[in-house]
């Protein structure tokens, strides 16, 4: 089965040439790193955060961390793992075989590995339902393409069930399932929701020291002590549960810069685990 986008012409363009010109500058913007990715053979795997809005509102602070992995060089594989917005599907859902398709062309998806993983991890499933309407995901796969080019697989997993401890077992065998293959992982999440810029600040904080400190633990602590509407904890958690590095903070933003809305922020972070 293939997958068709949902968030083509809201969340990015819908036409071709229009969103490579709109990704590459967000690349090249002051809100973005100013220079474009030009991935050349491969160093080594590399986890990523990133945000999922609208590319008008997180596409430059996304940038920062495609930038950053291109640096590693060109994956065969790449592992998105996204929240589940909209409730269908089962708790851990992999998608299991085809293309997923953009107005860039078709990503095909790396059945081997989305099969291990359910051989792997009991609580994860094969399954298409969830990812029907979901944005999480599917809002990586243009910068994946304007990143990389071509040549590579995707993983696509998202997440309803984000507790602490099931997103450590997934990176635990997401870590034995990619052992010896050239791969990124994506983690994909958006900070606090809608509340003022202050509020915003202090609790986009308390996430981005967790990241820091590569401590999942203070991650849920400062989640449930602060009340934080960050959407994609458990996906963070998976990648950081992998051990592939030092989380490095990239860039932080909020919507409230581009809309002016200083009242009902989102926030948005990225950054390099390697």
């Amino acid at each position: 089965m293939d997958r068709k986008p949902v968030a083509s012409g809201s969340f990015y363009p819908s036409d071709p040439e229009d969103l490579r010109d709109y990704i590459r500058e967000l690349f090249l913007s002051k809100r973005g790193p100013g220079e474009l990715p030009d991935p050349d053979g491969f160093r080594g795997n590399v986890g990523i955060i990133a945000p999922h809005a609208g590319y008008v509102y997180s596409g430059s602070t996304a940038a920062h961390a495609y930038l950053a992995a291109s640096e590693w060089g060109k994956p065969d594989i790449v592992v998105i793992i996204g929240p589940n917005h909209t409730g269908y599907g089962k708790s851990i859902s992999v998608w299991p075989i085809g293309v997923w398709k953009t107005p860039l062309g078709n990503v095909e998806v790396d059945q081997s590995v989305t099969n291990a993983i359910v051989e792997n991890f009991k609580l994860a499933s094969l399954d298409y339902e969830a990812h029907l309407f979901e944005h999480s995901i599917e809002v990586h796969i243009p910068f994946l393409q304007f990143t990389i080019g071509t040549g590579f697989k995707i993983v696509p997993i998202c997440m309803l069930d984000q507790r602490k401890e099931i997103s450590k077992e997934l990176g635990i065998a997401l870590k034995k399932v990619l052992h010896g293959k050239r791969f990124w992982v994506v983690a994909s999440t958006d900070l606090n929701h809608y509340e003022d810029h202050e509020t915003t600040l202090y609790k986009d904080k308390m996430i981005i020291d967790a990241i820091s400190s590569n401590n999942i633990e203070e991650l849920y602590v400062s989640i449930e002590k602060e009340n934080i509407t960050m959407c994609g904890p458990g996906c963070v958690a998976t990648v950081m549960a992998m051990d592939l590095g030092t989380p490095k903070i990239l860039k932080h933003s909020t919507s409230g810069e581009i809309s002016d809305d200083f009242d009902r922020e989102v926030g948005y972070m990225s950054a390099c685990i390697c």
